[in-house]
């Protein structure tokens, strides 16, 4: 195993030299293990008072859930391998607020399409060069903690190379990021804050989402993102952008959308975000990269839980329907009529006996 650790920080770039660190990944995709690993809880005081108060989360809920859960992807028809392991499991259980049918229905989608779309969500290597290239550009910089123990990311728009990068390369970054970030249970409970810096972008980069890949990624968008996105705070969004953003965001669920904010001005955005997380560049006082590097490394640190998540397996030819371009209801979610899965999650799981 092989990491990349952050030696120098130059022009708002991070430089990575190689060095080893090893990371044993004790958990499988068998779906009927012979045990269960015992769930051990890492959150503060502070985060297990928000897990009660927001996702009604206490020890006997937690235990009860990932019960059920377990039994229920035990006795699936069409999961064929799938991790079972507490933290895999709890990011969709907090993710729907337990409730189990629902989160349930979160992991067999995600499975689908993990499959269905391969360009996207599989080979998700962090030493692969292109994806080693968008890491080091200075795109994605994590802010810090907020107030509400939010986990606070900026994107600077601008450095993503529009004519050497594709879709699918900031897909495939996103995701990767996206998985290594659901693993930490204070994200799963408290979740996250995007800050969106369009300034000095051009038409290129909104060009780069054509209407047919927004459709296929709205089920993703809207429902299996596997954290919890809380505010989108969109920034100096250029006018030339404005009717093409407003196309896009029909394909954005209403609940989503409703998280959208957007703010002409630095002055107007900093009335809504937490100062004392923004960076010098934005009149803030933070220019720590510390937590940046430190999400870099977890994230190379992890290849062989990336690749573990490969492993998993669902019969995908049951919920081809959901991604029918005949089908998709872009504003509602893009899911598709639950009449049209083959196996839908839900009479599943009202199938399921538990003792």
């Amino acid at each position: 195993m092989r990491c990349w650790e952050t030696v120098s920080i130059a022009g708002g770039q991070l430089s990575f030299a190689r060095c080893p660190v090893k990371m044993t990944v004790t958990y499988g995709v068998e779906k009927c293990p012979a045990r269960f690993d015992e769930y051990r809880c890492s959150l503060s005081d502070k985060y297990r008072a928000l897990a009660l108060e927001q996702l009604r989360e206490d020890d006997t809920l937690r235990e009860q859930a990932l019960e059920a859960m377990r039994a229920w992807i035990a006795k699936h028809p069409y999961i064929r391998r799938c991790r079972t392991d507490s933290l895999f499991l709890l990011r969709f259980l907090r993710q729907r607020k337990f409730s189990i049918p629902v989160a349930c229905e979160m992991l067999e989608r995600y499975l689908a399409m993990r499959q269905t779309f391969p360009q996207w969500f599989q080979n998700l290597d962090p030493y692969e060069e292109d994806l080693k290239e968008l890491g080091s550009n200075d795109v994605f910089q994590v802010l810090g903690f907020d107030e509400k123990g939010r986990i606070v990311i900026l994107i600077k728009a601008k450095n993503f190379n529009v004519e050497r990068f594709t879709l699918i390369h900031l897909m495939r970054y996103l995701h990767m990021y996206a998985e290594i970030m659901a693993s930490d249970e204070r994200i799963q409970v408290a979740g996250i804050v995007l800050v969106v810096d369009c300034f000095n972008t051009t038409m290129m980069h909104f060009t780069l989402f054509n209407l047919s890949d927004m459709k296929n990624m709205m089920p993703y968008i809207n429902h299996l993102i596997p954290v919890r996105c809380k505010e989108i705070h969109v920034i100096r969004l250029p006018k030339m952008s404005v009717t093409l953003v407003d196309i896009l965001l029909t394909f954005i669920s209403p609940k989503l959308k409703q998280r959208f904010f957007f703010h002409k001005t630095m002055i107007d955005a900093k009335k809504h975000l937490d100062k004392s997380l923004l960076p010098s560049e934005y009149n803030g006082t933070n220019d720590s990269m510390e937590l940046s590097e430190a999400y870099h490394k977890k994230v190379f640190a992890a290849q062989a839980e990336l690749a573990l998540l490969d492993q998993m397996e669902i019969d995908v030819t049951k919920y081809s329907a959901m991604w029918n371009q005949n089908h998709v209801a872009s504003a509602a979610g893009g899911c598709g009529k639950a009449s049209e899965i083959d196996s839908g999650m839900v009479g599943s799981f009202r199938k399921l006996n538990i003792d």
